[in-house]
């Protein structure tokens, strides 16, 4: 099968790709500079729409994962890249048969603890671009794609080599400016990132089948191990080799200082936002049961081998 895939710049995009091609399907990256793959490179720009169908053509499938994820992007950014650049992906998927579009449980995201079986409906219209944006770009993706398209929501991704979760965590503990809301207390889920990248595949495969229950809705994938926040964050951080130790907030606190932070924040990674420390005070995990049979997957890699790879990862790759 010849694939295209958005965005393998990531750490969850380059995994899923060369698992792919891994298995023999001939697979193609598009995104703005090289995947570093070792694979097909497509350099385009996602809301560029004759370039990304140019890209699609003689495709099977497309697995889009390129997202605009930034605290602090203008919103119409927000719009050019997750709504307008999804949209372009669905027009180009019409040419190809096969949809996966990738999500985040954020879009759900309504400042109350999250647990259970389900995909809530993605409903967020809150202050947080990036949520709103992939909300809009969700429910457009299952209102508009007229192929067989399976939506997935990988929560909190990390592994190896990840700027995002994993960085941000390290670069903030060793700058004294690591702060938890509530202390850490909040139990949540987390995906290791071959889990996340083998149900991205598991979903692809189900698309073969219009008819395939998975195809036609929004699905959460985790690791099913949730733990408090504090336990995964010392974790990241005895991994890097960085003494586990961070500031505890009151949640209310937290947001008000979040909210206070984000808009006076010079740069653009502040250290703390109103949405982060909202999504950080309620707990927040799944029951994965009917996401497994559904996609015929299961996450193969428990929190703590997760943790010894990434501890081994840290010891080949110095600070």
């Amino acid at each position: 099968m010849r694939v295209l895939v958005t965005g393998a710049t990531s750490l969850l995009g380059a995994t899923v790709a060369t698992s792919l091609a891994r298995r023999g399907d001939d697979v193609t990256c598009l995104q703005r500079r090289p995947s570093d793959t070792g694979l097909r490179d497509v350099s385009a720009d996602i809301t560029d729409a004759d370039a990304v169908r140019r890209a699609a053509d003689g495709h099977d499938a497309i697995v889009h994962l390129a997202a605009l994820v930034a605290p602090r992007a203008r919103w119409q950014r927000f719009v050019d890249v997750n709504i307008g650049g999804s949209a372009n992906v669905v027009a180009a998927a019409a040419g190809c048969g096969r949809l996966v579009h990738i999500s985040t449980p954020s879009v759900a995201f309504d400042n109350s603890p999250a647990m259970g079986p389900d995909a809530e409906p993605a409903r967020y219209s809150g202050r947080d671009g990036y949520a709103r944006s992939k909300a809009i770009a969700e429910r457009m993706v299952l209102s508009t794609s007229i192929v067989p398209t399976v939506v997935l929501r990988p929560h909190l991704v990390w592994g190896p080599g990840d700027t995002q979760l994993v960085g941000r965590i390290v670069d903030r503990a060793v700058a004294g400016r690591l702060a938890l809301p509530r202390g850490g207390a909040a139990l949540v889920d987390s995906t290791y990132v071959t889990d996340a990248a083998d149900a991205i595949v598991a979903g692809l495969d189900a698309t073969a089948d219009a008819g395939h229950r998975a195809v036609g809705r929004a699905w959460v994938v985790s690791g099913g191990e949730p733990r408090p926040v504090r336990d995964l964050v010392a974790s990241i951080l005895i991994a890097a080799g960085v003494e586990p130790s961070w500031r505890s907030t009151p949640g209310m606190v937290a947001s008000i200082a979040g909210a206070v932070v984000g808009a006076a924040w010079p740069g653009s990674e502040p250290p703390l936002t109103h949405f982060a420390a909202r999504q950080l005070t309620v707990a927040h995990w799944f029951d994965q049961r009917q996401a497994c049979e559904a996609l015929g997957w299961e996450p193969a890699v428990g929190l703590d081998a997760g943790f010894v790879e990434l501890a081994r990862w840290f010891a080949e790759h110095p600070r």
